[in-house]
């Protein structure tokens, strides 16, 4: 209800509708229940085409609207293509709707059910995923998507980083800032093929029947990239098991291995440089995973590349 700011009564007697039961609404859907999701705000919803996804997309990398509008639009026709192509990706209804300041999708409810996935099942995922005929030049990089290695040519970067408030915090931004400069001139960045990055091919964003893959969702990290960006984000500086379970399926190169810590720590940087420049200090996330080691890093560390043979 809204009130006058002179009596304190009401001036209306319509009920505030949030915009996502509004559009849903205006859509003939009714919301059942709010999905999980980490880049947007999703809600199951039902209609007389049965069971939907209303997505809300958040600009968390500040893009703008119309920007933001060009990313959405870009990763309805990527679910369209991975579909044709046999993936189970949830197939846009419509076209990105702009409504109450955002830009929203309705797609296609997937079934299944999320569990555990071996670091072997996940690295056939990730194969098969690059191995597909994606229409790479035509698809483009994901307007707005972040260049990390960016990062290494920007002249500003040192400053930023002194900025970083916590002495410690500070101290390892600027070690790994010289240690990632120094290893990234010595390989070549072209040498990792280009392939269409999903940006988060993991177990939570994975649904299953028994052993039938029913859904490959969140696409909102998705870029046609080089393909160890992609393992910056599946391997994380954790799961050293999966980065050779690829490896025996589709071998690294000797540039490639060294490219999966040069990618993780430029990331970590560059989200932290982009907190930095707004005013704003790093998040955990960002200042934890650069002081994570594995066996697997402090091998690329020392500039030694893993013999798996």
């Amino acid at each position: 209800m809204q009130t006058s700011p002179e009596s304190g009564e009401d001036s209306s007697d319509e009920p505030v509708t949030d915009p996502a039961t509004e559009l849903a609404a205006d859509l003939g859907l009714v919301l059942v229940t709010e999905l999980p999701s980490r880049s947007s705000r999703s809600w199951r919803a039902q209609g007389r085409d049965g069971d939907l996804v209303l997505r809300q997309y958040l600009d968390l990398s500040e893009i703008g609207q119309a920007e933001l509008g060009r990313t959405v639009a870009w990763q309805a026709e990527v679910r369209r293509i991975a579909a044709g192509e046999g993936w189970p990706t949830a197939l846009p209804h419509g076209e990105p709707i702009d409504h109450a300041g955002s830009w929203w999708t309705l797609e296609q409810f997937l079934p299944g059910r999320h569990r555990p996935v071996p670091a072997a099942t996940q690295a056939r995922i990730l194969t098969s995923w690059h191995a597909t005929t994606f229409p790479l030049d035509r698809l483009g990089p994901r307007p707005g998507a972040f260049d990390a290695l960016a990062v290494l040519d920007d002249e500003d970067v040192p400053a930023l980083l002194r900025t970083c408030a916590g002495p410690e915090d500070r101290s390892w931004l600027q070690r790994r800032f010289e240690q990632v400069t120094a290893l990234a001139d010595g390989i070549d960045r072209t040498a990792s093929r280009r392939v269409l990055v999903h940006g988060d091919l993991v177990d939570r964003n994975l649904l299953w029947d028994g052993e039938r893959l029913t859904g490959v969702l969140d696409l909102e990290l998705a870029t046609v990239d080089r393909r160890t960006t992609e393992m910056t984000t599946s391997w994380r500086c954790r799961y050293d098991e999966l980065a050779f379970a690829v490896h025996r399926l589709d071998p690294f190169s000797d540039d490639e291995w060294p490219m999966l810590l040069v990618d993780w720590w430029t990331q970590l940087i560059t989200l932290s440089v982009f907190h930095l420049r707004r005013g704003r200090q790093p998040d955990r996330w960002e200042l934890d995973g650069l002081r994570r080691e594995t066996a697997l890093s402090r091998m690329l560390e020392r500039g030694e590349v893993p013999r798996t043979d």
